[in-house]
């Protein structure tokens, strides 16, 4: 196991310095809404995955008196091996990522190093109702495990963007460009095909942990599951003629509107979909098994427990649900919990957490 022992932050969001100790368990940050807890989790983010998940700017995580920010997190394995990340970013220099001090080439040297599990209100709104949130889901999950699903998808969105400029150019003269989109259109289907496959396994695979969890969480009164609808699917020549068949069309719209960026997950409890039928309660339900399975994927193909990151998850549950969801994760590995309700359901979580007081 691994886990986060430290984090100290410099001019990040409203912290002009912070520090704080985790546990390697259940670590609860409690505090008035905007206080800044939800800024603990996006740091401990950003040395996971050199990124927000709060916005694609690194510039808004800079404290608004100062010109850069600095995240450092020391990470400790079970054996005691240490490693020392810090994650920089400056408006004039750009972002600098560094392992002991040492600069890594790129984020992919850190992605999959110190994995994390992130559960927060966004995420709700923008998985289960959006198919690129659920897209990201797959994405982030199988890239955290897999550095060739990685490569491939930063090369389909290379190709991809490289497209949909020769569909643009194409609409005044699209003889010149046939050659050019036959050869694009080749190294997407080999892409799509691949990343397609890959993503039918990574669904299939995590479908029945998934229900087992959510059963766990409901007390067996709901049943949940997770369909995927890929927009082309087969081999690399069967994507190529689709996408072919679509050029018509495409040049009509102006951009590619086939290919593995329009899959989407039909999520459903009870056989109806979630996002026209489900509570919030339902739908804070699903997604809290949801990322409890992307966890347990991560740590059954890396061997590592990822860190899990739930920001004010229990908002919409009632009390019993609340319970459940901390006596399940109670063992699971590190987590790190953001909450202003925690005195309503403390009396019945029946271990030791980690309290982190912010004033």
């Amino acid at each position: 196991m691994m886990h986060l022992e430290n984090l100290r932050l410099i001019n990040f969001r409203s912290y002009e310095k912070f520090e704080t100790d985790f546990s390697d368990k259940i670590n609860i940050i409690t505090g008035n809404n905007g206080i800044g807890k939800s800024s603990v989790l996006e740091a401990v983010h950003y040395l996971s995955l050199s990124k927000s998940f709060r916005s694609n700017r690194d510039e808004e995580a800079i404290h608004f008196n100062s010109d850069h920010f600095v995240s450092k997190g020391t990470f400790v394995s079970d054996n005691g091996v240490r490693e020392n990340i810090s994650i920089s970013f400056s408006k004039n220099g750009g972002k600098a990522i560094k392992s002991h001090g040492k600069l890594l080439e790129n984020s992919r040297d850190l992605i999959g190093r110190h994995p994390v599990v992130l559960l927060s209100p966004e995420d709700i709104i923008t998985t289960i109702g959006s198919p690129s949130g659920q897209r990201k889901f797959m994405n982030m999950t199988m890239s955290q495990v897999n550095k060739n699903h990685l490569s491939r998808l930063m090369s389909y969105r290379g190709v991809l963007k490289q497209r949909n400029a020769a569909i643009n150019m194409a609409a005044s003269g699209r003889e010149s460009y046939e050659s050019t989109l036959d050869a694009l259109e080749e190294q997407l289907g080999e892409l799509c095909s691949s990343i397609w496959e890959d993503r039918v396994n990574f669904i299939n695979e995590i479908i029945p942990e998934f229900q087992k969890i959510f059963n766990d969480l409901n007390e067996g009164k709901k049943e949940g599951n997770i369909e995927y609808r890929p927009s082309v699917s087969g081999t690399k020549n069967e994507i190529m003629e689709v996408l072919k068949l679509r050029r018509a069309n495409d040049f009509n719209m102006g951009f590619t509107t086939k290919g593995l960026h329009r899959d989407k997950l039909i999520f459903k409890i009870n056989d109806r979909a979630l996002k026209k039928y489900g509570s919030k309660g339902e739908n804070k339900s699903f997604m809290i098994a949801l990322r409890l399975t992307q966890g347990k994927f991560i740590e059954k193909k890396t061997g590592i427990k990822p860190i899990y990151l739930l920001d004010d998850v229990f908002m919409e549950l009632d009390r019993n649900r609340a319970i459940e969801t901390v006596k399940y994760i109670n063992g699971i590995g590190q987590v790190i919990i953001t909450t202003t309700n925690y005195e309503e359901w403390s009396d019945k979580v029946g271990f030791k957490v980690n309290l982190i007081g912010l004033s």
